[in-house]
């Protein structure tokens, strides 16, 4: 019997965005390649390049709550996408990638204070014999 790697399913939020506040969008994973293809694209900046990466984004969206004007969420295209804003693609994609490459959502509160370790006040290095004056 062989094995079959599970599909994920991506859900990203962008909480931590005033502009982007209750916006959900779910994506599909992505293999090497089409991860390789995405990286080139930012790198590359091509229109060939970039329109690869729209329409792989486009392939991989599996829903959103983004609506036009009149109201209805929009339909998963391509063309949907074109007709976003760049800004937006964009933090929906390093979004999706961040989250597929593992990159943790930032903290919700911060850390506790804590006392420095004992440790890293101990002196490592041997002091050198005082000079005589």
């Amino acid at each position: 019997m062989g094995f079959k790697p599970k599909k994920k399913i991506y859900e990203l939020k962008f909480e931590g965005d005033p502009d982007l506040d209750g916006l959900v969008v779910k994506l599909r994973g992505l293999n090497t390649g089409q991860t390789l293809g995405i990286e080139t694209a930012r790198e590359d900046g091509s229109e060939d390049a970039v329109n690869g990466m729209l329409r792989t984004y486009a392939d991989r969206l599996v829903e959103w709550n983004i609506e036009g004007d009149d109201g209805e969420t929009l339909p998963l295209t391509l063309d949907s996408i074109l007709g976003l804003d760049p800004d937006l693609n964009d933090k929906v994609i390093r979004a999706w990638t961040a989250a597929i490459n593992g990159v943790p959502a930032p903290l919700d509160s911060a850390s506790p204070d804590g006392v420095p370790s004992l440790e890293a006040s101990i002196p490592m290095d041997v002091p050198s014999e005082s000079l005589a004056s």
